[in-house]
């Protein structure tokens, strides 16, 4: 086993720390890989290659000298029955000899603790690559296949696709994007300990959006995602708790086959930005900043089934949204727009209730009624008629939609 040098320097750094003489640290060649005397790194060392190839610690003294080697002791680090390395410390014999088993102890618990992280790491890289190749437009079936047997994932139990990303008020974003980012290096953290119980899920963290590929339980006709949507619920509070800001998930429908994947990814994310979008209005109609504690009963997670009218405004595309809302809009310049909306919105809260939409927007009735007309002037289509009613709705539902989706992050 070759132990990379960067964790090689790492733990010579460790030991220095708790003794006061030179420490190296050597391959199973006698090579010394790091050092607390830069001096003797890449230099050659007998007496460690001797350690290496016998297992026994090697002594170097005026009466035992070696080639390359200085006075002092040389242990084998062991990882079961192998040598995987030679750790020495420079100095007197009688004085670091003591220190031989201290040092090898030591040095085994942190070749160990970091190879255990490597592992992990490693882990969470192929596991963050099989989710990017699953939702890929053209996924890669062969790299698939090696990924899913390396990780023992079985991709033939039901599973759904979920997409979530940080929400934060576009006053704000431009001031905290340090703050936040800072903040989402310890995300990946927080989602490996709350999906520990999760063997069989996939996650990643790509351009701030989060990717997961949660296994079902049940059976693929009646998949039970209970305890996955218990799992999505404890990250977004946690991850909304670490930076400030609410996190929000979008969930697919069961997948079933590789080919799915996709699909199910722009399910998810067209419920996620929904499920953000609504909360976008709920906090601009109560003049709520959008914080993660603003309203506790707001809802961290959405089916894409459950969209409702989202599944519908959300698979328009944005041209096509532009120019269907442009069009109906056509007449209002962009202020009169907002205006327009603003009164539009509060019309259709109160079910076409003159009064009661100039009470809520602090107007005279003959006012809410002259705005209404003029909208009717100006577009063409008159909000108290159904059919033009609904129309001026989708317009400008379309266009709150798109102005959220070019200030999302």
């Amino acid at each position: 086993m070759d132990i990379d040098p960067r964790i090689a320097s790492t733990i010579v750094e460790n030991i220095k720390g708790a003794l006061s003489h030179d420490i190296n640290f050597f391959d199973t060649n006698g090579h010394i890989i790091a050092s607390t005397d830069p001096a003797r790194v890449d230099t050659d060392h007998e007496a460690a290659r001797i350690a290496a190839r016998t297992g026994q610690s090697v002594a170097v003294d005026a009466e035992h000298p070696f080639a390359g080697a200085r006075d002092g002791i040389n242990v084998p680090v062991m990882q079961g029955d192998a040598v995987i390395a030679v750790i020495g410390i420079t100095g007197e014999r009688a004085e670091v000899e003591p220190f031989g088993n201290v040092i090898k102890k030591m040095t085994e618990i942190l070749v160990r603790e970091n190879l255990e992280q490597v592992s992990r790491f490693d882990r969470r890289m192929m596991a963050a690559n099989l989710t990017n190749l699953l939702i890929a437009p053209q996924p890669d079936t062969g790299l698939i296949d090696y990924l899913t047997d390396t990780l023992n994932v079985d991709l033939t139990v039901p599973r759904v696709v979920v997409v979530g990303r940080l929400h934060m008020p576009q006053k704000l974003r431009n001031e905290t994007v340090q703050r936040v980012g800072i903040a989402q290096d310890n995300t990946y953290d927080i989602v490996d300990r709350l999906m520990a119980n999760q063997p069989h899920s996939l996650y990643s963290i790509y351009g701030g959006e989060f990717r997961l590929i949660l296994a079902a339980n049940g059976n693929a006709t009646d998949p039970d995602t209970s305890a996955q949507w218990e799992v999505l619920n404890r990250i977004a509070q946690a991850v909304s708790q670490s930076t400030g800001y609410p996190l929000v998930f979008g969930i697919s429908e069961p997948v079933h086959a590789i080919a799915d994947y996709r699909e199910a990814y722009l399910q998810a994310r067209s419920a996620e930005l929904w499920l953000a979008f609504l909360h976008q209005q709920h906090n601009a109609e109560t003049q709520a900043e959008i914080e993660h504690t603003a309203d506790a009963n707001h809802p961290r997670t959405l089916e894409y089934d459950d969209t409702a009218l989202g599944m519908a405004l959300c698979a328009i595309k944005d041209t096509t949204a532009e120019r269907f809302s442009n069009r109906v809009l056509s007449g209002l310049t962009e202020e009169e727009k907002d205006e327009a909306a603003v009164l539009f919105d509060a019309y259709t809260r109160h079910n076409g209730s003159i009064g009661h939409t100039a009470e809520e927007l602090f107007l005279h009735k003959n006012t809410v009624q002259n705005r209404l007309n003029k909208i009717a002037r100006a577009t063409g289509y008159n909000p108290r008629d159904l059919s033009d009613y609904t129309l001026l709705a989708l317009a400008f539902a379309l266009r709150r939609l798109l102005k959220f989706w070019w200030t999302t992050p």
